[in-house]
């Protein structure tokens, strides 16, 4: 392979140079000014380059290896990044400073969209994977050579599970999807970003109708009419489940053991499917210490057939409350609360809180059930303490009594805390070192 002369580091570096005065174009700076000054330092440039090169102990990228030896083993590995492979070192790395690690340009994500624009273009995707949101590319990926497919950084089902370990257990199950089983995340799922919830490749029915003809039936009468557009996953797990069918891996037991009659009226070929009761009252006929205030002009499923499918699956479910998945219909709703979300995740980087993290909604919050203030399980401070049992010991003094002197209401944990909108440490409203004490304790 022919090495690459410092003449990649010079087109690079003139570049650097016209995208700067363009931006300075674009902040109103005096347009012939800009021109003139790029001329001529261009003009300069271009002259003293045969000096510039003359000055290299040697072309890039040897001049690189003298000192990174290791790395230039790696060009023999299975899988090699194509500006690695092509000695384009400068074309990631400023090769004297830097503000970020391993002296790279910009941020890794910056660096790699760069290059990869169908990556950019599904960055504009509703539901973006938690990794991508904090650029951190290099998480999963490799930036020079390695030994998997897509440069990952070790097989595609340790990378998912590292997060998602959850998953792994499923493994165990009677019932195990192929392509799961085998370690295939990528055949259903975009690691980046999709339209579809859970980052799927297209929308569940037609995912999988690609392998996987309809044969839904009700007491052995095929009802694939109905079930065609559905989403198969709110009755079958794309994972594992201890069902035939893939069904569950949680569900109504009725559901599972297919007596569809204790719920539907019996199916006719060709008919419609209906429901013995009407509306939430077929539920509460069981369920009836599940206390709801929908009926009092609560917005949570209020002018639906049935408040409760909102928040459930009357059939199956992931989750053993039978509850749907929160991201699909809490953020279709709160739309800014999400945007806050994801600008306080990029400002904090780290976030500890779980359900914030995995938008667990209904972890915090029982829209339909509770008459708490934001729909909170109990109030927010036994909320809060369930999984913070240590911090709630050594807090700032809560609760009765205490008030907030700017709305004259008790001091709650949510009043120093912000789980959607957090601006420091700990999701703290403001920094704890004086801007947040100085809310209250001005004097």
């Amino acid at each position: 392979m022919k090495p690459v002369t410092s003449d990649l580091w010079f087109r690079a570096y003139i570049v650097k140079t016209l995208r700067s005065v363009s931006r300075k174009i674009q902040r109103g700076a005096s347009t012939a000014g800009c021109l003139v000054f790029a001329f001529l330092l261009l003009s300069g440039l271009m002259r003293g380059n045969a000096d510039a090169r003359a000055d290299l102990k040697e072309g890039v990228p040897e001049l690189c290896y003298q000192c990174h030896s290791e790395l230039k083993a790696g060009l023999s590995d299975e899988y090699v990044h194509s500006p690695f492979k092509k000695g384009m070192c400068v074309s990631c790395h400023d090769p004297h400073v830097s503000d970020t690690g391993g002296l790279v340009k910009d941020s890794p994500d910056s660096v790699c969209l760069g290059c990869h624009e169908k990556i950019r273009s599904l960055v504009r995707k509703s539901n973006l994977h938690g990794a991508l949101k904090k650029g951190a590319c290099t998480d999963c990926h490799v930036p020079h050579s390695g030994k998997n497919r897509y440069l990952l950084v070790s097989e595609e089902k340790e990378i998912c599970w590292n997060c998602h370990g959850s998953l792994k257990e499923q493994v165990g199950k009677k019932r195990v999807h192929a392509v799961f089983k085998e370690g295939k995340c990528s055949a259903c799922h975009d690691a980046h970003a999709s339209s579809e919830e859970n980052q799927l490749l297209a929308a569940p029915s037609r995912l999988c109708r690609s392998c996987h003809a309809p044969k839904c039936k009700a007491d052995g009468v095929s009802i694939t009419r109905v079930t065609r557009a559905m989403d198969c996953t709110t009755c079958h797990s794309g994972h594992a489940s201890d069902t035939d069918g893939l069904l569950g891996p949680y569900g109504h037991k009725a559901f599972l053991d297919r007596e569809c009659k204790e719920c539907h009226d019996p199916v006719a070929p060709g008919g419609r499917m209906t429901t013995r009761v009407k509306g939430e009252a077929l539920c509460l006929g069981c369920h009836k210490d599940a206390a709801t205030v929908s009926g009092n002009g609560d917005p949570h499923g209020s002018g639906t057939e049935n408040a409760c499918t909102m928040c459930h699956n009357p059939h199956a479910s992931k989750k053993k409350t039978l509850t749907v998945n929160e991201s699909g219909v809490c953020l279709g709703c709160h739309e800014r609360t999400e945007k806050r979300t994801v600008l306080m995740e990029r400002t904090l980087k780290s976030i500890r809180c779980a359900p914030i993290k995995e938008r667990r909604c209904f972890e915090c919050h029982l829209p339909g059930h509770s008459d708490k203030p934001l729909y909170f399980r109990t109030d927010d401070i036994a909320t809060c303490a369930k999984c913070h049992e240590s911090q709630h010991e050594i807090t700032h003094p809560l609760g009765e009594g205490v008030i907030d002197p700017r709305n004259g209401e008790e001091v709650t944990c949510i009043s120093c805390h912000s789980m959607h909108a957090a601006k420091a440490d700990f999701m703290l409203s403001f920094d704890r070192k004086r801007q947040l004490c100085i809310q209250c304790h001005k004097k």
